[in-house]
């Protein structure tokens, strides 16, 4: 019998946390599930630490190194499931994780992604305040616009969306997730799960350190062009809605804040009450920094 989730977790040389990711997902109160560990061609010692458990729903895949990219496609390839769980090896999801996603999904009959609240852990130095999560499709569409809007590492994806979407692409790297939830907001609905259920590991050997330029410069590359979709803006006006949305509230010209009210925001593809709200809230701060 089929599992109603596949956890996807993509591993190459995690000695260091693996024990305690494959732990967190063992312990998760929704039991429906399997737990495809894709050991990208590790020389650590995570092997010897897959092979220490017997849980019969945990499946092993070992690989040559394809990448993180190709790690990711080739678990869920190899999923049984209709519903796909992301997982990284250095993270850890809390108990009720798959539980509160599950029972979200079933609300939204027509929800093909579903995201949920996150807490920094780790290297405190490299840990900054949490923004709010987006409760609405809208929202995150806008946000997609300036920042990788939610954690795809923690989310739950209908199998037939990720390869819809064409999965991760390997060009795209170290932007993968950005660009993967950006083309995925095109494809359905989303819904959020506003409880902090999934812990993201900071440490200096990830790759938002350890490629921090290529990524900084793949992440302006989705933004502008979710800018033009989202906005269905021309290039020099993606460029400007980008430049207003990505500076702080307190460095914004009048005048630009002014045109993106105006011009932007009326052809935005997706509009909410929580969207008003947050630009709202964003003029607010903007009077209050003069």
């Amino acid at each position: 019998m089929k599992p109603r989730i596949s956890v996807v977790m993509p591993v190459w040389n995690g000695e260091a946390y693996l024990r305690e990711a494959i732990d967190s997902i063992l312990s998760q109160t929704f039991t429906d599930f399997e737990l495809i560990i894709v050991d990208d061609g590790s020389t650590d010692g995570t092997a010897q630490i897959l092979q220490s458990y017997g849980d019969t729903r945990i499946r092993i895949m070992q690989e040559g190194h394809l990448g993180f990219v190709g790690a990711v496609n080739r678990g869920v390839a190899a999923a049984h499931a209709e519903w796909i769980a992301r997982q990284d090896a250095d993270d850890i999801s809390l108990p009720a994780r798959l539980e509160k996603q599950w029972e979200a999904i079933q609300k939204q009959p027509t929800a093909v992604f579903c995201y949920i609240d996150i807490k920094a852990i780790g290297d405190q130095s490299r840990i900054e305040r949490q923004p709010r999560l987006p409760r609405s499709h809208a929202l995150v569409a806008l946000k997609s616009c300036f920042q990788c809007p939610v954690c795809v590492g923690a989310a739950l994806i209908k199998r037939s969306t990720f390869l819809e979407a064409g999965g991760y692409r390997a060009e795209e790297f170290p932007a993968e997730d950005y660009a993967f939830v950006s083309r995925v907001l095109a494809l359905g609905n989303v819904v959020g799960v506003p409880q902090v259920l999934y812990e993201f590991r900071k440490h200096d050997q990830q790759i938002s350190h350890t490629k921090l330029e290529d990524q900084k410069q793949k992440t302006r590359m989705v933004a502008l062009d979710n800018c033009r979709k989202v906005m269905h803006l021309s290039n020099t006006d993606a460029e400007r809605a980008y430049a207003v949305l990505s500076a702080p509230p307190r460095e914004r010209k009048w005048r630009d804040w002014f045109w993106f009210l105006t011009r932007c925001v009326p052809a935005l593809r997706w509009k909410s009450v929580e969207l008003y709200l947050w630009l709202l809230l964003q003029t607010a701060r903007k009077c209050l920094a003069r």
